[in-house]
């Protein structure tokens, strides 16, 4: 759908304004089982942040989003509209909650796809915000050739969790959803402990992503206010020619791999850019 230009304008000056004035938040989103380990039969929550790991700036709505999954037990399933509560149904909620009903024992896997949503910035505090979230080649790049002074960017947040109903392993978590851009935590983290080496693999439109910049870290990891992506990560990768980047777990934690997938666009009448951003979490015991 395209943009009327009063839409637009309405769109530069709000979104430039929280950029400006929210420079301390990075805006993915995590998808986040607050229980390292769901026991059966038990009703329990996912947690939706935007913003950072720990913090989330406003909540993405039930509305806002394309998809809402849950895969468990073999099977695929959207939560009803009343398990999900939002800032729609609780003013004061800056983060999202999913209702989860741990049914069957295994490793079990949560996504969630918003709809494309669109900003526009100024052409210095875009290029801020690319250097805040590490992504230093559209940053490059971005400078050599750059003539605009406002950038209009399309953008979709995808988030994903891996998470344990009781002792059983499956391998529900490896269920692709099929998202525009999507990542996948190749080993069981059920199985996974302290030492190991995992791989991460991205996909975009179900391809692997080469040389796609990567970001990892874990819950314990200290977390400055203003600190960049880079910053606070443990792990600064690269993915290879499969799409993958492999990293080793140091430390028992709930860990969490991010990514975002930027694009210039030409002869679009709509957006400039377009980025898709990508997590996924999981807990190492």
């Amino acid at each position: 759908m395209k943009l009327r230009n009063s839409v637009l304008g309405a769109v530069i000056t709000a979104c430039a304004t929280v950029m400006a004035g929210m420079p301390a938040l990075a805006h993915q989103t995590y998808l986040i089982a607050d229980l390292p380990v769901l026991r059966p039969g038990t009703d329990n929550f996912l947690i939706l942040r935007n913003g950072t790991y720990h913090v989330s700036g406003y909540s993405i709505t039930r509305k806002m989003s394309r998809d809402i999954s849950i895969v468990m037990g073999g099977a695929r399933r959207t939560p009803p509209d009343h398990d999900v509560a939002d800032v729609d149904s609780n003013p004061a909620y800056t983060s999202t909650f999913i209702k989860v009903v741990a049914e069957k024992q295994g490793t079990a896997l949560a996504g969630l796809a918003a709809h494309p949503d669109y900003i526009a910035l100024p052409a210095e505090i875009f290029a801020n915000y690319l250097h805040h979230e590490g992504m230093t080649d559209a940053l490059d790049a971005f400078k050599a050739v750059n003539k605009l002074t406002t950038i209009r960017e399309r953008y979709t947040k995808h988030a994903k969790a891996v998470f344990q109903v009781g002792t059983g392993l499956t391998d529900d978590y490896k269920t692709p959803l099929g998202y525009k851009v999507e990542l996948f935590i190749e080993q069981n983290p059920g199985a996974v402990k302290v030492g190991d080496e995992v791989s991460i693999l991205a996909l975009y439109e179900g391809k692997p992503l080469v040389n796609q910049q990567i970001y990892v870290s874990h819950a314990a990891r200290e977390a400055p206010e203003k600190a960049l992506i880079p910053d606070i990560s443990v792990y600064s990768l690269r993915t290879d020619e499969s799409g993958r980047v492999k990293f080793r777990i140091t430390v028992a934690d709930k860990w969490y791999a991010q990514m975002i997938h930027m694009q210039r666009l030409t002869g679009d009448e709509d957006a400039d850019y377009e980025s898709n951003w990508s997590t996924i979490t999981f807990a190492v015991k």
